[in-house]
């Protein structure tokens, strides 16, 4: 079930991971950075304002699930994760602000 909780981050995607900027809809997982046990956290970017691959641009994210057990709340404004496809990680970015 998605969650109707929402928020901003900057990202920047790598040409040497991705051929193309993704879209709305896209859905990847954040690792954030200095967690240790690299959990793997499904967002769905909604909209997305990134020009080309090595940019910095934003988009606007929510939460993929709404259920006990996700560590969601380790996504706090200020702090940076990888944007992973699998094993790959396809960009690295900033969480920006919450939605209110």
């Amino acid at each position: 079930m998605k969650s109707q909780q929402t928020f901003m981050v900057e990202v920047t995607f790598y040409s040497s991971a991705r051929k193309t900027v993704p879209e709305a809809g896209y859905r990847p997982h954040f690792v954030m950075e200095l967690d240790e046990e690299r959990e793997y956290l499904g967002v769905e970017i909604y909209d997305i304002e990134v020009d080309t691959l090595d940019s910095t641009g934003y988009a606007m994210c929510s939460f993929l699930y709404e259920q006990e057990g996700v560590g969601y709340s380790k996504i706090q404004p200020n702090r940076s994760f990888m944007v992973m496809e699998g094993a790959s990680v396809v960009g690295r970015g900033k969480i920006v602000s919450f939605s209110l």
